[in-house]
């Protein structure tokens, strides 16, 4: 008993016992430093211990280590904490207060076709969705659910016609530019939550680029055609990607089938021409090949960006028959109705290309 009583009062006493070194137990006695076996779970565990006047008292620190116990010693209120490892709570972000001016890393419109621009197509809008395609590597490499970085300093514009009660013309227009090219990456306008003011600037936005969360049963169905296809040109590629996707799909109306479906579903997929449009840009995407979409009141067709020039392309077109003529047609039937949200999509994705 007396053992276990001296072991317990060294143990409370051993709280006090921080350092390393030797140290005054009281103002007349020097403890020496020597060692202490322990068994726990029959396993011999030897700690640094402190001999006072024949006892020999541990660290507290050391033997809480052996229990996975956290101590902490606090010199202004000479007190010890005993208990699980304080987990260092992550900084909260500053809030941000808008004031009312666009924002970007730099000015990526002076490096775009000045035609594409006026009162709706503006700059700050094109240099707000500029930066995030520039940096969509590093911004999805940590995006949250609703596609947001809290790492990431978004560029940002601000369309002052906007209200809670009328969507602003840019606002619109942007929207719809986004559309034309979501595919593998979807795009979307959005804020930090952190803003405090956002009542006072309805119409602020910024991009957010993710890889598309519902395209996950099509990443991975098409994972192994996109390395086949890695090391072509991108003349090749596109001859590729429309093959596969006429591979797989029927044209057939009023049988829209989305992305997922196209890629895993056993063909024939029964689809409409926008399946196809959409199929394009998703694998064009993946391939890194600039690729948009374009919308008429019927019809859905593509311009991709290849050997330095953007070209029409209807993969349903081509599905007719698979020649070269018919993947890039000179006289293509069918007219743009909005042909300065398309100049200012391709512009987005290759500036000056246009010109």
């Amino acid at each position: 008993m007396k053992c276990i009583r001296s072991f317990i009062i060294g143990l409370l006493c051993g709280a006090f016992i921080f350092g390393g070194t030797a140290v005054l137990a009281n103002s007349d006695v020097l403890a020496k430093i020597t060692s202490q076996i322990f068994f726990w779970n029959n396993e011999a565990i030897e700690l640094e211990a402190y001999n006072i006047n024949g006892y020999n008292y541990v660290r507290l620190r050391d033997v809480a280590k052996i229990f996975g116990v956290n101590v902490e010693y606090y010199e202004d209120t000479n007190s010890v904490y005993l208990g699980e490892d304080k987990k260092e709570e992550a900084p909260k972000p500053e809030n941000k207060v808008l004031d009312g001016n666009a924002y970007a890393k730099e000015d990526y419109s002076q490096s775009a076709n000045q035609a594409i621009f006026n009162e709706i197509y503006t700059k700050d809008a094109y240099n707000a969705i500029r930066q995030s395609i520039v940096d969509i590597t590093e911004i999805t490499k940590n995006t949250d659910e609703n596609g947001y970085n809290a790492d990431y300093e978004y560029a940002h514009y601000i369309d002052k016609d906007f209200t809670f009660n009328s969507p602003g013309k840019t606002d619109e227009a942007m929207k719809s530019v986004l559309e034309s090219f979501s595919g593998y990456y979807s795009f979307a306008f959005g804020y930090e939550p952190t803003i405090t003011n956002l009542y006072e600037y309805p119409g602020y936005r910024i991009c957010k680029p993710q890889v598309h969360k519902h395209f996950e049963p099509a990443n991975k169905a098409t994972d192994s055609f996109i390395a086949e296809i890695s090391e072509l040109s991108d003349k090749e590629k596109v001859k590729r990607i429309a093959d596969y996707i006429c591979d797989r799909v029927a044209y057939k109306d009023e049988n829209a089938a989305g992305i997922n479906r196209v890629f895993t579903e056993a063909p024939p997929v029964n689809a409409i021409c926008g399946t196809y449009a959409d199929a394009f840009v998703y694998l064009c995407q993946r391939a890194e090949i600039p690729c948009v979409s374009v919308v008429d009141d019927i019809h859905a067709w593509n311009e991709v960006y290849v050997d330095g020039k953007w070209h029409t392309t209807d993969i349903s077109y081509y599905d007719v028959a698979r020649t070269d003529t018919m993947l890039f047609p000179a006289n293509y039937p069918r007219t743009d109705p909005n042909t300065a949200k398309t100049k200012f999509a391709k512009e987005l994705l290759v500036p000056m290309s246009t010109k």
